[in-house]
């Protein structure tokens, strides 16, 4: 039985959330060089290790490129996924909801203000919790806050790699495409959802 149902947020919940090419078009920049240059960096970021200031002081030194302002917050205006973000709300009444994702500290404070978080009961970021998917350390987490083992959790994100990482624990993993294809996938573990079929 599942009584936990984790939610990825960036390309589920919330769209308009990849801001690489906008970054490089401001910069005057390619989109492969400026994720090249960027990396290493903004892994460090989304866990905690380093601040939005060191990241553009090491881009700056890798690119010549001084950065007129945090692009990476300025560039970042997300929008929600109706149909999926009342799925969450839906199935938030009934069951323990949460959200599991890898951000950074800028996007993660525009997603409160916006209230992108609104249908959970609780947010796991990555830059609080110092691990990033597809690390498992991240899914331990939060299965050991929560209290459920493995098998007593869902987890839906829009990664392959993410989805198989936590597979490989042993959590009921399914790979995000739509709303209507993660109700009828939730449907069929048994959330109590309304089904896809009844109107």
């Amino acid at each position: 039985m599942i009584k936990l149902y984790i939610f990825d947020e960036g390309g589920v919940l919330i769209r308009n959330h990849t801001i690489v090419d906008k970054v490089a078009a401001v910069l005057r920049m390619e989109s492969e060089e400026f994720r090249r240059l960027m990396l290493q960096d903004i892994l460090a970021l989304s866990r905690g290790e380093i601040d939005s200031a060191e990241f553009w002081r090491r881009f700056a030194t890798r690119s010549g490129i001084e950065p007129a302002e945090d692009y990476l917050r300025t560039l970042f205006k997300p929008a929600r996924d109706e149909p999926t973000f009342e799925l969450v709300k839906e199935l938030a009444q009934h069951a323990r909801v949460v959200c599991g994702t890898n951000t950074i500290n800028s996007h993660h404070q525009i997603n409160i203000e916006l209230g992108m978080y609104e249908p959970f009961h609780s947010v796991y970021a990555s830059h609080l919790l110092h691990y990033a998917k597809p690390d498992p350390e991240f899914w331990r987490i939060i299965l050991k806050a929560e209290g459920v083992s493995p098998a007593e959790a869902f987890f839906t994100d829009d990664s392959p790699d993410n989805i198989e990482a936590a597979r490989s624990l042993g959590i009921h993993a399914v790979l995000y495409t739509d709303a209507a294809g993660l109700r009828r996938e939730l449907v069929a573990l048994g959330a109590p959802l309304r089904s896809p079929f009844i109107r």
